[in-house]
Parts: structure tokens; sequence; C-alpha cells
């Protein structure tokens, strides 16, 4: 994943930490004793200074997302909960329209 001064970023936040959207505002080249790692500033004016790429990598606790892939990943997860929902919904549909059918109400 390529990461880009200014990219939009979302921060999921943590216990002790609210989320966030915001963005990325710089970029640490690698040197001798660290990996190159990116500043991000959230729209409330926290700044997260040096956050390494693996951060930002899909897996269990991921903190920073790009945000087009955390609505994507938002989206994708409410219309699984939908369609879950609807299924709970019409498990019980044709039992009520079957009384019906019969002529009990």
């Amino acid at each position: 994943m390529m990461l880009t001064v200014g990219q939009r970023i979302y921060y999921t936040g943590d216990m002790a930490n609210i989320e966030d959207e915001g963005r990325i505002v710089r970029m640490r080249p690698a040197d001798r004793l660290a990996p190159e790692s990116y500043d991000v500033k959230l729209n409330d004016g926290r700044i997260f200074r040096g956050v390494y790429h693996l951060s930002f990598d899909p897996g269990p606790g991921r903190r920073f997302w790009p945000l087009d892939e955390w609505e994507a990943q938002r989206k994708a997860r409410l219309a699984s909960s939908i369609l879950a929902m609807q299924r709970v919904i019409n498990a019980h549909q044709p039992a009520r329209s079957q009384g019906v059918k019969n002529g009990h109400r």
C-alpha cells in the first residue's frame, strides 16, 4: 500500500482515544535507527508522530486506515448486517402468512 502526504486517514481509536479522521502531514524517511514512518494529524488537532507503515496494514487491531478503504469496509459491514437482519425477518414471515392463507389470524 502506497501512503502519501495529504492522504486522508481514519483512526479507529482505542480504549483511551476516540476515533477521528485526519491526514498524513509528513513522511519521515527511513534511517539507520527507524523505518519509514508518518505523522498523522487528526481533525480534532491531535497529532500522531512516527506512525510506522505496519500500523496501516490490514489485520486485527488495525488502528489507521486510508479513509477510502475504511469507508468501503464500513459499507460492506453494514450491507452484511442488513442482509442478516432481513434473513431473520424473512424466516418468521412464512409462518405468519401461512396462517392468513388458512383463514387464521
